[in-house]
């Protein structure tokens, strides 16, 4: 089974892109869920989501502990996360300009995008809030190799409806190729 946590800020669609990346496995044919963790989230809180995926039926439904990867959508919260945790041969998804402080040195694999610039310049911004999270699942597909891009896409456009997928596809695409993947 693969298990992701991913962390965001309220308002930056983390729930919604853990929705799409779980529609993204099962059209690779998988067993998938995403779990959010509510509480008294509000715009720019903490917000954790968790998505799991897997070639049988999943029968667990609790949060991750120990992940095999980890997305974090907003770098000031990259502290939220036991980088200890995550497996070591998973991957470090993060929207950055470059490899954060804290990973360099600790052998991890890393994959990491400019998110915010990226949704910033295609105008995905909602209530003064950028919306990094379509641009992070292309970043997270180019890191990890374990859902197809071209799977990504129709998760989008069925999420978004045929109006606003055009741009949220775009910022996937530009992450996917934009991403750099090092061992930091």
């Amino acid at each position: 089974m693969i298990e992701i946590i991913q962390i965001s800020r309220g308002g930056s669609g983390g729930v919604t892109g853990a929705k799409i990346l779980a529609e993204a496995a099962m059209y690779e044919g998988l067993d998938a869920q995403a779990i959010p963790k509510y509480g008294s989230e509000r715009r720019g809180a903490a917000v954790e989501a968790y998505v799991r995926f897997n070639n049988a039926p999943i029968r667990i439904h609790s949060p991750v502990y120990d992940p095999n990867h980890a997305m974090i959508l907003d770098i000031s919260l990259l502290d939220r996360i036991d980088i200890s945790k995550v497996d070591l041969d998973g991957v470090i998804i993060v929207n950055s300009k470059e490899v954060p402080e804290e990973l360099k040195g600790t052998g991890r694999k890393v994959a990491y995008v400019d998110a915010t610039g990226i949704s910033q310049e295609l105008g995905l911004v909602l209530s003064g809030f950028t919306l990094v999270n379509m641009t992070m699942l292309g970043a997270f597909v180019k890191g990890t190799e374990l859902i197809s891009f071209e799977n990504l896409e129709k998760a989008i456009r069925n999420y978004w409806g045929e109006k606003r997928a055009p741009k949220n596809v775009e910022a996937a695409k530009r992450a996917y190729e934009e991403t750099k993947v090092v061992r930091a």
